[in-house]
């Protein structure tokens, strides 16, 4: 079967049976999927918001924005999954990550998994699966 890795401020739209995978530590990834459709993605963002519509370095690159903070990513990703003819009283969600990797650092972890959790009610998408938070690592193999 085809595979994909995502790389941290990626995300990937499919409408193949195909893996998608990528290795989150703080970073949260949300698996989002039209189930009846079968189109999906999966996204991995590093930080839950951008407020002021800047990116990491202070730049207005929208596209460098929305790979980094959860916000745009999700924006992003589901508007792929409908233009590729998902329906989004079909979408169904699964999100990972969001580890506290280095026990000095602040829990932005904690903090990406609060904001995907919040993203994906508002937008009423249900969340069926979860493995989030904890102090190791995962890799995400998403089918």
């Amino acid at each position: 079967m085809p595979a994909t890795k995502i790389l941290p401020g990626e995300y990937y739209v499919t409408t193949s049976r195909e893996l998608v995978t990528t290795v989150l530590g703080s970073c949260v990834s949300a698996c989002v999927r039209d189930k009846v459709f079968g189109v999906g993605g999966m996204n991995h963002f590093m930080l839950p918001i951008s407020a002021d519509g800047k990116g990491w370095n202070g730049s207005s690159d929208l596209l460098s924005t929305a790979t980094r903070y959860g916000n745009f990513a999700m924006e992003h990703m589901i508007n792929e999954i409908l233009k590729h003819g998902g329906h989004k009283r079909h979408l169904e969600a699964k999100i990972f990550g969001g580890g506290k990797i280095v026990e000095n650092l602040s829990d932005v972890g904690r903090r990406n998994i609060e904001f995907a959790r919040c993203y994906l009610e508002t937008e009423g998408i249900d969340v069926v699966g979860e493995s989030v938070g904890d102090i190791h690592p995962r890799k995400v193999v998403y089918i």
